[in-house]
């Protein structure tokens, strides 16, 4: 009797286990499916979507690349003195054609001749104040140097007024230049060659 009972407690007990077991699987098996599929259709219905702006795209603006100019060039004569400054010899040069080309040829004549047989006419230090075309006449208002650092003598003074004067008369329109001197009007430039009104291109000064 009491070896039945103890049998029976056994099976009951094993039954027990069982269940349990089945229980514990059931509930794991559970949870797995809940997270798997029920957690995201839950999320995907209840989580506030993210709208987010879009920005319409927008072309970046293609400038044009305009070619650079190719910057034009003239050639004029530049009257420089010969080694006798008796008279003037021309020396061709090339040189941008700028909108102030009696400027920028007086310039050139300051710096002075490449060919190494001729002779600067104008003094170093000289500098171009300004120059304008009034009535076919251009106006070239230099630097008190022009006078200040001249070696003098009537020759080189010949030289140097009419180096200015050859030279730009060969410019269109011009005809006769003033020379100014810090923007006044001078008698001469070292006593010799009268300057206080325009010259005239005179061209028995240049070397036959």
């Amino acid at each position: 009797m009491v070896k039945n009972r103890r049998s029976k407690k056994k099976r009951n007990n094993l039954k027990i286990i069982f269940i349990l077991l089945i229980l514990v699987i059931i509930v794991i098996f559970s949870f797995t499916l809940f997270n798997k599929l029920i957690v995201p259709i839950w999320e995907r219905y209840t989580k506030k979507p993210i709208i987010t702006r879009e920005i319409p795209y927008k072309e970046e603006e293609i400038k044009e690349v305009q070619p650079v100019p190719i910057e034009e060039m003239i050639e004029v004569n530049l009257y420089f003195s010969d080694s006798q400054a008796m008279y003037l010899e021309p020396e061709k040069r090339k040189i941008s054609q700028t909108p102030s080309l009696a400027r920028q040829v007086v310039i050139e004549l300051i710096k002075g001749p490449e060919n190494s047989e001729l002779y600067p006419t104008i003094p170093q230090g000289t500098q171009v104040n300004e120059v304008y075309i009034a009535d076919d006449i251009v106006y070239v208002d230099l630097s008190e140097e022009i006078f200040k650092n001249h070696p003098g003598g009537s020759s080189g003074e010949l030289m140097t007024v009419y180096s200015i004067v050859n030279t730009l008369t060969e410019i269109l329109p011009i005809k006769g230049v003033q020379i100014l001197v810090g923007g006044n009007e001078k008698d001469s430039l070292v006593g010799h060659i009268d300057i206080s009104m325009p010259l005239l291109r005179d061209e028995d000064w240049i070397k036959p």
